[in-house]
C-alpha cells in the first residue's frame, strides 16, 4: 500500500488572510481591485476575475485595513487556476523585496477586531 504525500516547495510560510488590493499588469494602465487569500516573505495567493497567464509581470498595491497605508510591490504570476465563471486563484512571487508578513497578517486581524 503507497501512500501519496505532496511536497511543499515554498521556502516561507504563508499565512491565510485577506487583504485587499490592487493590480495592474505592467503592460497596461487598467486598474483591478482585489484582495489576497494568503501572504508569505516571498509571495501571496490571488483571486483574480481574469485569467493571468504564467509569468506575467504585475504591479501590486495592498491596502493595509487599520491605516490604509498601500504598500507598493512588483511580481510575477507563478501559475494560475480557474476556480469559477471569471474567478481565478494565482500565486505570485514577489520581485526584488521580502515581506514582513506577520506585522501585516496581525494588523489585519487588529482591524477586524476593532470594527
Amino acid at each position: 500500500m503507497s501512500e501519496h504525500y505532496s511536497i511543499e516547495k515554498r521556502e516561507a510560510i504563508r499565512f491565510a488572510i485577506t487583504i485587499p488590493l490592487k493590480y495592474a499588469r505592467t503592460n497596461l494602465k487598467d486598474i483591478t481591485g482585489t484582495y489576497a487569500r494568503d501572504i508569505s516573505a516571498n509571495g501571496l495567493g490571488l483571486i483574480t476575475p481574469e485569467e493571468l497567464p504564467i509569468n506575467s509581470p504585475l504591479n501590486l498595491c495592498l491596502k493595509i485595513p487599520d491605516n490604509g497605508e498601500e504598500i507598493n510591490l512588483e511580481a510575477e504570476v507563478v501559475w494560475s487556476r480557474q476556480l469559477d465563471e471569471n474567478e481565478y486563484r494565482c500565486g505570485l512571487r514577489l520581485k526584488n523585496i521580502q515581506l514582513k508578513p506577520i506585522p501585516l497578517v496581525l494588523r489585519t486581524i487588529y482591524a477586524r477586531l476593532e470594527s
